[in-house]
């Protein structure tokens, strides 16, 4: 699983599939957003999308929006919560969008041009030691499966780097635990690169699996 190969995607218009991961159906879509657009506003558009795709249901009965005061994002249907959870990112001119109906998914968007040594103060010697950092794309890994993983973690808690854990790291996937205030949870992810981006994207394990990461 760690190492399977993820597809690399090149398009300057919406681009969705469905992958699996750790055994989990996860659909993602990429997009460049337009030039007015809000990147927000835009990836929890193509998060709708997913969510309707996956239901069934029409793009204008789905809401995708920040629940406060984490900001993480959650789908509605007609109101009521969706029994999909979801994820977005941006960076740049770049949104991207995940949905899971079956465990909780992150997704994260990576420039490897701003993933520089200034982020090590975020990493353990560990971490920088799992993977040698043959094409330059150590830094990015680890942030992006960071962010990916914590987001997937859905705790609510601030964002601290440190409290994500990269157990494994390969150049397609990496394992991870997130140590909350009051849980912990583990799962497992995957990169994709998507023109000069990385993208990662975790899943958390499901609730049996999770005890073992406590």
């Amino acid at each position: 699983m760690i190492d399977c190969p993820a597809p690399e995607l090149h398009s300057h218009s919406r681009v969705a599939r469905r992958l699996a991961i750790a055994g989990c159906q996860v659909d993602f879509a990429l997009d460049c957003m337009t030039e007015r657009g809000s990147a927000s506003a835009e990836a929890a558009w193509l998060a709708e999308h997913l969510v309707a795709a996956r239901l069934g249901c029409e793009d204008r009965t789905v809401r995708v929006a920040p629940l406060q005061p984490s900001g993480r994002p959650v789908a509605m249907v007609r109101g009521r919560p969706a029994a999909v959870h979801v994820s977005v990112s941006h960076v740049g001119s770049m949104i991207a969008a995940a949905a899971c109906d079956s465990a909780g998914i992150g997704i994260d968007i990576v420039d490897p041009t701003e993933a520089g040594r200034a982020l090590d103060v975020w990493f353990t010697p560990d971490e920088l030691a799992l993977l040698p950092d043959d094409d330059g794309l150590l830094r990015a890994r680890l942030w992006g499966a960071k962010e990916a993983a914590f987001k997937a973690a859905r705790l609510d808690d601030g964002f601290r780097p440190r409290s994500v854990e990269i157990e494994h790291l390969g150049r397609t996937g990496f394992r991870w635990h997130v140590r909350g205030e009051h849980a912990a949870v583990c799962g497992q992810g995957i990169f994709t690169v998507a023109d000069m981006h990385l993208v990662a994207m975790a899943v958390a394990a499901d609730a049996a699996e999770a005890v073992a990461c406590s």
